[in-house]
């Protein structure tokens, strides 16, 4: 398996976590290497591994926000594999959300970019953001800490549209429904049923890319929160939190940890 310089350098600065998040994270890479390795002779196992590392970077994820006391961080159920495939689909549809709401409306800034840096001596990711038209970067300290809210009512953006449009679609009536459909996706690659063995065929190896490319994107973020807990909390974290529990149905708006106050 290929690395990029920037996903070296996101491998090494996962030796400077501790605990569950470090296990976790390395574990996604190793699993990510071994369907590499056996793609060729066991597509099944090789497509398992696959999908078992984006588990395995998800859980990262989460030990983070537990370890941190983010609101609401212990409603994340670790064990189910529904929250641990929802995560990527929900990234897909933050990442969509912002897009439309730039295009629409236009931004002061150009796409992000992540750089590897050291902070509290130890390798972490921030997050720049170029202003257009002006020899300037933004940089939020942490690199998380903003939010996304609308300005006439002080509420937070959950990104129900932006899961709707880039993953759910019209088949499932609901987030939830449609995670579900996703997580039973293992299972349906493994066992027998009335209709015969499981078969897998397809390009697999532009399947572990696109895996690859989640695993990366997962502890990218983790990257931008574990190594800055000295910093505090950041508020799009805990934004993206209660949002993402709130698509899966676990907390009801009324939970939501209140955003910052704009000054």
């Amino acid at each position: 398996m290929e690395l990029s310089t920037f996903e070296q350098k996101t491998e090494e600065a996962l030796e400077d976590c501790k605990g569950a998040v470090k296990h976790c994270a390395k574990n996604a890479l190793h699993h990510l290497r071994k369907a590499w390795k056996i793609s060729e002779i066991d597509l099944e196992m090789s497509v398992f591994r696959g999908i078992t590392a984006e588990e395995e970077a998800a859980s990262s994820l989460f030990y983070t926000l537990k370890n941190q006391k983010y609101k609401n961080a212990n409603k994340l159920l670790f064990k189910e594999h529904t929250y641990k495939l929802a995560l990527f689909p929900y990234i897909k549809s933050v990442l969509y959300d912002i897009k439309r709401l730039n295009e629409e409306n236009g931004s002061p800034f150009s796409n992000p970019i992540l750089q590897h840096v050291e902070h509290n001596k130890r390798k972490a990711v921030c997050l720049h953001f170029k202003v257009n038209q002006a020899d300037l970067v933004a940089t939020p300290t942490p690199p998380l800490h903003f939010n996304i809210s609308y300005p006439e009512t002080g509420k937070i953006m959950t990104f129900e549209y932006g899961f709707k449009q880039a993953c759910q679609g019209d088949k499932f009536e609901s987030v939830l429904k449609y995670v579900k459909h996703v997580a039973g996706e293992r299972n349906r690659i493994l066992y027998a049923t009335e209709s015969g063995r499981p078969s897998i065929s397809g390009d697999i190896p532009a399947y572990l890319k696109e895996q690859k490319q989640k695993v990366f994107t997962i502890l990218n973020i983790m990257l931008m929160i574990d190594p800055w807990i000295n910093e505090g909390k950041s508020a799009f974290v805990q934004q993206g939190l209660d949002s993402f529990l709130f698509l899966l149905e676990k907390i009801q708006e009324y939970e939501f940890e209140p955003p910052v106050d704009k000054p």
